[in-house]
């Protein structure tokens, strides 16, 4: 009996391992194309992609959109911290390769043995990039992360004395198509696979201009602070800022606070005329000359009333709002990259 069973355990195990050879067989006789076909990767917007322009090798580049009907992307270099300020050229998607393909070696190699340091400067931007989405300490665009601070430990890395990268010559190159091209693309159509972000204006000016409205009223229509400036004017009221506008000489430089210039001129109108009656009523007031006054108003009368007008709507010490003048008002990332963005191209222009 114990023969018998293990003649069928044997038998069936035969079985097996015939099924299991036909098995490998039927593998064996499917066609070697269908192993190795692949579907090519669709460019995409946001992509890293490689892009070749001529004279230079394949280059690290990101994929700002894409107009699948006309067949093209607008593309911009990896070579330059200043990226974000860059419009893209337009290229045909066939030109491009995607930044994971199979060619990834080959195209590092190349672009490495004439462009070292700025190539591998740009792959650890885009690594540092992909990091940050990974983790999601980040969510933003590439474009995005470039002008944040949180991109300044690469983009510091950045090699110095860096004057030839592909940046130079596709301004030229392609400049016909990037005007035609860029204007086509940045079109909506129903085609592309993400719609670009609508960048929302910057309203913390207006903010700081509706606060500071709040002070004016406060100076000139409530004439809140009207005590304390008589006092200053008469010398009955010690005050920090004419002493210092005794002991100046030459040019200074003027924290006006306000900023709206219509705001800035009512208030200066107030104190004009709050100084002129004084003087006039006040036989022991000496009359100052026309720019001395204007020098006195804006460097003791007009701090003297916002730091007022301040401690008053904020319901604060004279301290601490005379340090909240001093500090002025917070400017946005956005302001600070503004200002960057024009002083570059006021530096580039001379």
């Amino acid at each position: 009996m114990q023969l018998c069973h293990q003649e069928e355990q044997l038998h069936t195990s035969d079985l097996n391992c015939d099924e299991d050879e036909k098995q490998d067989e039927e593998d064996e006789d499917l066609p070697s194309f269908l192993e190795n076909e692949r579907k090519p990767t669709p460019i995409r917007q946001g992509m890293f992609v490689w892009y070749k322009l001529r004279k230079f090798p394949f280059w690290p580049s990101w994929v700002k959109s894409v107009n699948h009907k006309q067949k093209k992307a607008s593309v911009l270099f990896i070579d330059n911290p200043k990226i974000y300020t860059r419009k893209g050229f337009a290229v045909a998607l066939k030109a491009l390769k995607p930044f994971d393909c199979e060619e990834f070696q080959d195209l590092e190699s190349q672009a490495k043995e004439n462009y070292q340091d700025i190539i591998v400067w740009s792959l650890e931007l885009i690594s540092d990039y992909r990091m940050r989405i990974a983790c999601r300490s980040f969510s933003g665009s590439f474009i995005e992360y470039c002008a944040h601070d949180m991109s300044h430990p690469v983009m510091k890395t950045f090699p110095q004395g860096v004057s030839v990268s592909p940046t130079v010559t596709s301004n030229e190159a392609i400049e016909p198509l990037s005007r035609e091209g860029e204007d086509k693309i940045s079109e909506p159509q129903e085609d592309t696979s993400r719609t670009q972000k609508r960048l929302l204006p910057d309203r913390s000016h207006a903010a700081h201009d509706r606060a500071n409205e709040k002070l004016v009223n406060f100076i000139v229509k409530q004439r809140m602070a009207e005590e304390r400036l008589l006092a200053v004017i008469h010398g009955h009221q010690q005050s920090s800022w004419y002493q210092h506008f005794q002991r100046a000489r030459g040019r200074r430089v003027v924290n006006t606070y306000l900023e709206d210039q219509k705001q800035l001129d009512e208030v200066y109108c107030y104190l004009n005329e709050l100084y002129t009656t004084a003087a006039a009523t006040t036989s022991s007031l000496r009359k100052l000359k026309f720019i001395d006054l204007v020098t006195f108003i804006l460097d003791v009368l007009l701090p003297e009333a916002i730091i007022s007008a301040i401690a008053g709507v904020d319901k604060i010490s004279l301290q601490k709002a005379e340090e909240k003048f001093l500090r002025g008002r917070s400017i946005s990332a956005r302001e600070s990259q503004e200002l960057n963005v024009m002083i570059e191209r006021y530096m580039q222009s001379k």
